[in-house]
């Protein structure tokens, strides 16, 4: 995501005497991308991207510690203003807070503020607001957002009074429960949203998200409620995207808060309001803490970090980088800083952390020595293009649908989309072939013949699992005769050096006359074969000859098929000719490559095939 910084706000905490510009081109190089500034009453606002995993560049506090690891302390000091707990005196409102899962908290801080004048907040609090783009309210609101961009975390502000028997229950929400947010929109909660209840039983906060109406601070609010938290991730980002509504407060507490940055934001909010509301500490520090922040160590594998770079970076000048970075070195391991908890895992990180400080444009441009290695081509993508190619030469238009489909077209255990794009794709499509007939449907005027197919994902729903999602090849056809259909299908096999008789392709044909296939291609491909046998032309002659077969009701083509086959290996070709009632007319070839084969020969390996069929499957010669 992109943020707005303005370099007034960041000379809070950076000291130099170099030049916006100066200090933006240096942080592109070595951390974080400066995209584009603008200039807004004389002040260079830079718009920054910041990567997933950096949720602690999300403000002005975040951008300023990366510029001080990008620089040389002679040209730029951080400073850091550390705010004390202040004294408290009275504890006249009391907060009774119960939370119901500990996981769904892992820190709740709070702290009462009562004698606040609610006023417009001081012009360079607006005033930055507004360049980062956001519209200023009241001195209170404006605070908890100034801090939010100024230290990265989020903060929220409740009328005390309202919170009925001051009390807070904070709990998952229940399927179907509303809330009227700040924004005056009624939002119906899935279940597992984190949400406040107050003493009433009304729902008072959208935790992570944003506040609800009903607690919201007006012109009347004489106490405040302070609160500053950190919220699981996972279920904040979960409700963020389930609601559609993404909010910065949304954005930060996703990527995981820095615990040790709650309370020195709190006593900031508090700070602030004392100087800008006349506000008095009126209750005792709430400070819940559930689950402890681990601290991480990791081992500085200097080799692995020099190997990744591709140059020799002294033991020195890694720990150096460390340090400018915030972490703590002891020997040979790095204690990560609180703030990057959530992003520094493995040996790995560290290395890219003293390579991108370093500089990648000062990594030595060599090309690859040795061999060019051969990657051997995935078999499912060179099937693909193979029986892409055949598709198209053999008249069919490939068709790229949606893989969500309309509630019409989902077959019973389809799987429900929560976060639908559109109101008529809410399904996850189980096949392919019911889009592949809406084509059809939409392309009538196209012509009397139209071949479609489409080689793609259908999703199938597995018990406490995601879905499978088998790589499918579907067909359809308008116009066209079943036996070149078919014909086309049994080339198509043969293309992939697989024999018809080893695949069961069971074609539909619908009321409208569409002639429709669908079959596992991954499963398929699983058979298929590159190989190829050629055989020289036998300077001998063949006996062709048609049969016809009385076939018991119930009886598998393929079957029959199988067992003349393996009657005799002299039998070169066996097809299928016609059927009519329960008898079935086959074409069979019978070829010796290393003599001519004589008639007494055929009726020997004839005799064969009726004896088995007979046998086997209950097959007898027609009469």
């Amino acid at each position: 995501m992109n943020i707005l910084i303005p370099h007034s706000w960041l000379k809070d905490y950076v000291k130099t005497d170099l030049t916006g510009r100066e200090l933006a081109k240096k942080l592109s190089l070595h951390a974080l991308n400066v995209e584009k500034t603008t200039e807004i009453k004389g002040d260079e606002i830079w718009e920054i991207e910041v990567t997933a995993n950096r949720g602690d560049c999300l403000s002005v506090l975040g951008v300023a510690r990366e510029l001080t690891a990008v620089f040389e302390p002679k040209d730029l000091k951080l400073q850091i203003e550390k705010i004390s707990a202040p004294k408290i005196s009275s504890d006249k409102d009391n907060l009774a807070v119960e939370i119901r899962e500990k996981s769904l908290v892992p820190r709740f801080s709070a702290i009462v503020l009562d004698e606040v004048k609610i006023k417009e907040s001081p012009s360079f609090m607006r005033e930055r607001l507004e360049k980062v783009g956001i519209r200023p309210l009241n001195n209170i609101v404006d605070i908890t957002n100034y801090l939010m961009i100024d230290k990265g975390q989020p903060m929220h502000a409740f009328d005390f009074e309202k919170i009925k028997g001051a009390k807070m229950i904070l709990r998952e929400s229940r399927d179907g429960e509303k809330i009227t947010t700040l924004d005056n929109a009624q939002r119906v909660l899935p279940q597992g949203v984190i949400v406040i209840e107050d003493g009433a039983g009304r729902l008072i906060d959208l935790c992570g998200i944003m506040g609800a109406k009903n607690s919201e601070i007006d012109e009347k609010t004489r106490k405040v409620l302070l609160f500053v938290q950190v919220y699981d991730p996972i279920r904040i980002r979960k409700a963020s995207m389930t609601l559609g509504h993404r909010t910065e407060a949304a954005l930060r507490f996703e990527k995981g808060i820095d615990f040790e940055g709650v309370l020195p934001a709190l006593w900031e909010a508090t700070a602030l309001a004392q100087k800008y509301a006349g506000a008095k500490i009126s209750s005792r520090l709430i400070d819940i803490v559930n689950e402890k922040q681990k601290t991480k160590e990791i081992e500085i594998n200097y080799q692995k970090i020099n190997s990744v770079a591709g140059l020799e970076i002294e033991k020195a000048k890694v720990d150096q980088i460390l340090k400018k970075l915030g972490f703590e070195i002891k020997g040979k391991k790095a204690r990560v800083p609180s703030w990057r908890i959530n992003d520094i895992e493995i040996a790995e990180d560290l290395a890219e952390e003293a390579v991108r400080i370093l500089g990648y444009h000062n990594i030595p441009s060599e090309l690859p020595q040795g061999e060019i290695p051969r990657r051997k081509m995935d078999e499912v993508f060179f099937w693909e293009d193979k029986i892409k190619d055949f598709l198209r030469y053999a008249g069919f238009f490939e068709c790229y649908n949606y893989s969500a489909t309309v509630a019409e077209n989902a077959s019973p255990n389809s799987l429900a989309l929560v976060n639908f794009l559109t109101e008529k794709m809410t399904h996850l499509r189980t096949s392919l072939l019911p889009q592949l007939v809406e084509v059809l449907d939409k392309n009538q005027s196209f012509g009397e013949k139209i071949k479609i197919f489409e080689l793609s994902n259908a999703f199938l729903p597995q018990e406490n699992d995601l879905p499978y999602q088998p790589l499918m090849l579907g067909l359809a056809a308008k116009g066209e005769d079943y036996l070149n259909f078919k014909g086309i299908l049994e080339a198509l096999i043969l293309e992939l050096g697989i024999k018809p008789s080893e695949i069961n392709l069971e074609i539909q044909k619908d009321s409208q006359g569409y002639l429709k296939l669908e079959i596992n291609f991954e499963e398929l491909v699983k058979k298929a074969s590159r190989a190829k046998k050629y055989a020289p032309f036998s300077q001998f002659n063949s006996i062709k000859e048609d049969l016809t077969l009385a076939v018991p009701p119930g009886a598998d083509y393929q079957a029959i098929e199988k067992t003349i086959l393996a009657s005799s290996v002299l039998i070169k070709k066996l097809e299928f000719k016609g059927l009519f009632k329960n008898f079935l007319t086959l074409s069979i070839e019978y070829l010796d490559p290393r003599r001519q084969i004589s008639s007494e020969d055929s009726q020997k390996i004839r005799k064969d095939i009726f004896d088995k069929l007979e046998k086997e499957l209950g097959v007898k010669l027609k009469e």
